[in-house]
C-alpha cells in the first residue's frame, strides 16, 4: 500500500475538484469562505514553487510572492476583455513562460552567490517590482490595478468560487506531480546534491552553476501559475497584492511545512491561509481576534524549536517511535565487502579509454602545478604521474597541500600555473564536473554523500554523468526519462547487491556508521567504472581490522577491477602495503618520488614527518646499530626440578 500513501494528497484534491462545485450549489458554505479556500490552494501552490527553490536546491529567496505577482498581472493582460480577451487557459502557460523568464534574470546571481547575499538580491526584486514594475501603466493601469475575468467555456461562466475550486484543485495536482518528477528524476538528486555540499555534486557530474539556475527557472514558472490562479480567485489585483509580508509568509509556511516535503508544506499552507477566517468565525475563539499573527509566529518558534524539520521531521519522529525496536542500521559494521564490479555505461560521452593510451602516456598527470591562497602558496610547482593500473600514494604531514593538490587535479580550483592531463588529454580549463564525465572519480576526505538521501539515491545521483535525458523529459516523465530511470536503477541494485547492503537500500545514508557510509562512497565512484579513481584518506575513522580489509579491496580494485588508483593517506603501514608508486608532499612541493619502501627510509622524508633533530637521532641509531657487531646469545640453561625450586 506504499502506492496508496504517495497519492493520497492528490486523490483528496481531486475528490475535492468534483465535489467543490457540487457542495457550493448545495449552499454548503458561503460565497466568502469558499473564496478563502481558493486563496488557500493558492498559496499551497505557491508554497510548492518556493519548497522546490529552498527545500531541495537550497537557494533562499525572501521576495518569491513578487513572483506570483508577475504571473497574476500577466494573466490579466492576456485575459482581460481591454486587452488580450484570450481564455485562461491560454493565460496558464504565458504565466509560465514569463515566470521562468523573470526567474532566470534573477537567478543569474545564483551562479556565484548564495545565502545571505542571495536573499538580499530577491528583497531587492520584491521593493523594485512593488515601487516600479507593478505599476506600469500596461499591466495595471498604474495603482489602480486590473481586472481578471474568472474562465468561461461555451456560455458557463466559473463565476462561483465554488465551481472556480475545482479547476483550482486540477491545477495544483498538475504542480504537485510537476513537482514529483522533479524529485525522481536526476533533477530533484541534482538539486538535493548542490544543497549538500557542491563539491560533492561536481564530483558526481553535475554542474552546480546550471542546476541553481535551473532550479530557479522551474520555481519561477511554478510561481507564475499559482500567481494566476491567485489573480483570478480575487478577480482583482494591483501592486498592493503582493507586499512584502506575503514574501515572509510563504517563508514560513515551508519552514514549518518542513523543507523539502511537498504533504508538509501543503497543510501549513492550508493552515496559515485557513488561521486567521477560523479565529474570526467559531465564537469561542473570539478572544484570540487581532492576535492571528502573533499566534502564528508564536506555533512557528515552538515547530522550528522542537522540530527544525517542521511538520514533515514531526511525523517521521512519530513513524521512528512506532517501530523502536528494530535493529539499529548503526549497530552492525559488517568487513568491507567485495566491491562492486560495474561495466562501464552506454550513456557517457565518447572518451578516449585505458587501452587506448601507449605505455608511457600516463592515466592522470599533473604538470609544476601551484595554488597560492593569497599571501599562501600551498602547492609549488608540484608534477606526478599516475601510471595504468598501478596504485599511487601521495603521503604527506598535516598541512603539506595533499588535499589542495587533489582538488586542483579534480578541477574544483583552479591552479595558479601548472597544466593537468587526464587519459593524455588537458584538461585544466575543465571544470570538476566535465572531468567526472571524461572518467575521474573521487572521494572526499570528509564523506562525499548526501546523507539525506538514501544509500539507493546516492547511488542514483552517483550516476548522474549517465542519465541522459533532457529536462522537459524529466518534468512530464514523457520521452526518454522512464526508460533511463529503470536502467540507472537496475545499476544501483546490482551495485547494492555487491556490496551486501540490501537491507539498507532505503536507509538515509547519515543513519549509517561512519565505515557504512566509507562503503558506500567507494560504490558510488565505482558504479560508472571511472578510469582513474582518486581517494582522499578513504581509512580515516576506520578500525585496524577495517584499514587491513580496505588494503585488500583496494588491490581488488586495481588488480580485478582494472582500476588506477590515486591515494593520499596517512595511514603509512596501509600505504606500504598497496602502493605501487609513492610521492611525499611537504610544504607544497613534491620532496621525494620513488618505490614506497625506499622513499619512507629517505632522511629528508623522515625530518618532514619527525622534524630535523628526531630525523637525525634516527640516522644516529641506526648507523650505530649497523656498527655495533652483533654478539650470539647463549643457550639457555636447561632448569631441573631442583634449580626451579631454588
Amino acid at each position: 500500500m506504499t502506492w496508496l500513501r504517495r497519492i493520497r494528497f492528490p486523490l483528496l484534491l481531486m475528490a475535492g475538484a468534483t465535489l467543490a462545485p457540487l457542495l457550493g450549489r448545495a449552499g454548503f458554505l458561503s460565497e466568502s469562505k469558499w473564496l478563502y479556500l481558493g486563496v488557500a490552494v493558492t498559496y499551497a501552490a505557491a508554497a510548492l514553487s518556493l519548497n522546490l527553490l529552498m527545500g531541495y536546491a537550497g537557494q533562499i529567496s525572501l521576495g518569491h510572492f513578487a513572483l506570483l505577482g508577475t504571473g497574476a498581472l500577466v494573466s490579466g493582460v492576456v485575459t482581460s476583455a481591454d486587452r488580450g480577451g484570450l481564455p485562461f487557459m491560454v493565460a496558464l502557460p504565458v504565466c509560465a513562460i514569463v515566470g521562468g523568464v523573470v526567474a532566470f534574470v534573477l537567478g543569474l546571481p545564483a551562479l556565484r552567490l548564495r545565502g545571505l547575499y542571495l536573499a538580499v538580491i530577491t528583497i531587492g526584486f520584491a521593493y523594485v517590482a512593488d515601487q516600479t514594475i507593478f505599476k506600469l501603466n500596461y499591466l495595471s493601469h498604474g495603482s489602480a490595478g486590473i481586472h481578471l475575468p474568472r474562465p468561461l467555456v461555451n456560455t458557463f461562466s466559473f463565476s462561483r468560487t465554488s465551481d472556480f475550486m475545482g479547476i483550482l484543485c486540477v491545477l495544483l495536482v498538475v504542480i504537485w506531480q510537476v513537482d514529483r518528477n522533479v524529485t525522481r528524476t536526476k533533477l530533484g538528486r541534482a538539486f538535493h546534491g548542490i544543497r549538500i555540499d557542491e563539491s560533492v555534486a561536481a564530483s558526481f557530474g553535475v554542474d552546480p552553476r546550471r542546476y541553481k539556475l535551473l532550479a530557479f527557472v522551474i520555481s519561477g514558472a511554478m510561481a507564475g501559475v499559482a500567481g494566476s490562479m491567485y489573480g483570478h480567485v480575487y478577480m482583482f489585483v494591483n501592486n498592493e497584492s503582493f507586499g512584502f509580508e506575503k514574501s515572509l509568509l510563504l517563508v514560513i509556511i515551508v519552514v514549518v511545512g518542513g523543507l523539502g516535503s511537498r504533504a508538509g508544506v501543503i497543510v501549513s499552507a492550508f493552515f496559515y491561509a485557513l488561521f486567521g477566517v477560523v479565529l474570526t468565525h467559531i465564537s469561542w475563539l473570539h478572544i484570540f481576534r487581532g492576535f492571528d499573527i502573533l499566534i502564528g509566529a508564536a506555533l512557528l518558534m515552538y515547530t522550528v524549536s522542537r522540530h527544525p524539520g517542521g511538520l514533515a521531521q514531526a511525523f517521521q519522529e512519530s513513524r521512528d517511535r512506532e517501530r523502536r525496536g528494530t535493529p539499529d542500521e548503526e549497530a552492525e559494521e559488517p568487513a568491507l565487502p567485495k566491491l562492486p564490479e560495474m561495466p562501464r555505461p552506454s550513456g557517457l560521452p565518447e572518451r578516449p579509454t585505458v587501452e587506448g593510451l601507449s605505455g608511457s602516456v600516463p592515466v592522470l598527470a599533473a604538470h609544476e602545478i601551484s595554488v597560492r591562497f593569497g599571501g599562501l602558496q600551498a602547492v609549488n610547482a608540484a608534477s606526478l604521474a599516475v601510471p595504468r593500473n598501478k596504485i599511487v600514494g601521495l603521503i604527506g604531514p598535516n598541512g603539506a597541500g595533499k588535499t589542495t593538490m587533489f582538488n586542483a587535479m579534480s578541477g574544483l580550483l583552479k591552479p595558479n600555473a601548472g597544466k593537468v592531463e587526464l587519459l593524455g588529454q588537458d584538461v585544466s580549463e575543465m571544470p570538476a564536473h566535465a572531468r567526472a564525465r571524461l572518467g575521474m572519480g573521487r572521494t572526499f576526505q570528509l564523506i562525499g554523500l548526501a546523507g539525506d538521501l538514501s544509500v539507493t539515491e546516492n547511488l542514483l545521483l552517483a550516476q548522474h554523468v549517465v542519465a541522459s535525458y533532457g529536462v522537459l523529459s524529466a518534468l512530464t516523465q514523457i520521452g526518454p526519462s522512464r526508460s533511463v530511470e529503470r536502467e540507472l536503477r537496475d545499476r544501483a541494485a546490482e551495485a547494492i547487491s555487491a556490496l551486501g547492503f540490501e537491507r539498507f537500500a532505503n536507509t538515509p545514508v547519515k543513519r549509517l556508521s561512519h565505515g557504512q557510509q566509507r562503503i558506500v562512497e567507494l560504490g558510488c565512484v565505482l558504479v560508472t567504472a571511472p578510469e582513474v579513481v582518486m581517494l582522499d584518506e578513504p581509512s580515516a575513522g576506520m578500525s585496524p581490522g577495517a584499514a587491513e580489509n580496505l588494503a585488500v579491496r583496494l588491490r581488488d580494485m586495481r588488480d580485478d577491477l582494472g582500476r588506477t588508483i590515486l591515494l593520499i593517506e596517512h595511514n603509512i603501514p596501509l600505504v606500504l602495503d598497496v602502493c605501487d608508486e609513492l610521492y611525499v608532499l611537504s610544504g607544497g612541493e613534491i620532496l621525494a618520488h620513488g618505490l614506497p619502501d625506499e622513499v619512507v627510509q629517505r632522511p629528508d622524508v623522515i625530518a618532514a614527518y619527525l622534524g630535523e633533530p628526531a630525523a637525525a637521532a634516527i640516522v644516529e641509531a641506526e648507523a650505530e646499530a649497523e656498527a655495533t657487531p652483533v654478539k650470539a646469545k647463549p643457550a639457555p640453561r636447561k632448569r631441573t626440578r631442583a634449580g626451579a625450586a631454588k
